[in-house]
């Protein structure tokens, strides 16, 4: 009996992986889960980037997103868009509430971190560390997926996981 190929062992072994790769973009944490955080990459000499997730409270569990930190910048603010007399604005938020069963998600056109005073660029393929507090579950740590510039959504997904994507029928 001869012994399976390197390359099937390889692809039987990616296929096994699969599952936890899959796992590794969910942080979870005192009721609170973080599900798929990317950044947008950012061209050198931009002190301004945006990173993205969806979070989800277990039933019972309402909560609200606090604050943002993170290592790279020098100030991390949350954000909304809102429209202003027709013109789409960029507001700071003080918090998001979570309620408990539900899920909000962070996603370019709504609420969104900002990275301010950035002291690297965000490079595609590179780990963003980012901190969220929640008013009740705490601290969650997670690492953001640096996404090329312009993405939408994250790992080459046109949206955010986990946002609802309006489609048209012709």
């Amino acid at each position: 009996m001869r012994a399976p190929s390197t390359g099937f062992l390889g692809s039987l072994l990616s296929l096994l992986l699969l599952p936890g790769a899959v796992a590794a973009h969910e942080f979870t944490s005192n009721g609170i889960t973080v599900a798929h955080p990317w950044a947008r990459a950012t061209p050198g000499g931009v002190k301004v980037g945006g990173a993205f997730f969806e979070m989800k409270a277990a039933a019972g569990k309402d909560d609200r997103l606090i604050a943002v930190r993170s290592p790279v910048a020098g100030n991390v603010e949350i954000h909304n868009h809102i429209m202003d007399g027709g013109v789409a604005r960029m507001r700071r938020v003080d918090a998001i509430a979570v309620a408990g069963g539900r899920s909000v998600v962070l996603a370019p056109g709504g609420y969104h971190v900002m990275l301010m005073d950035l002291k690297q660029p965000l490079k595609q393929g590179n780990l963003l560390k980012l901190t969220l507090v929640f008013e009740t579950a705490g601290e969650i740590e997670v690492d953001a997926t640096v996404e090329p510039i312009g993405a939408m959504g994250s790992h080459g997904f046109d949206h955010q996981p986990g946002a609802k994507v309006e489609t048209h029928k012709h």
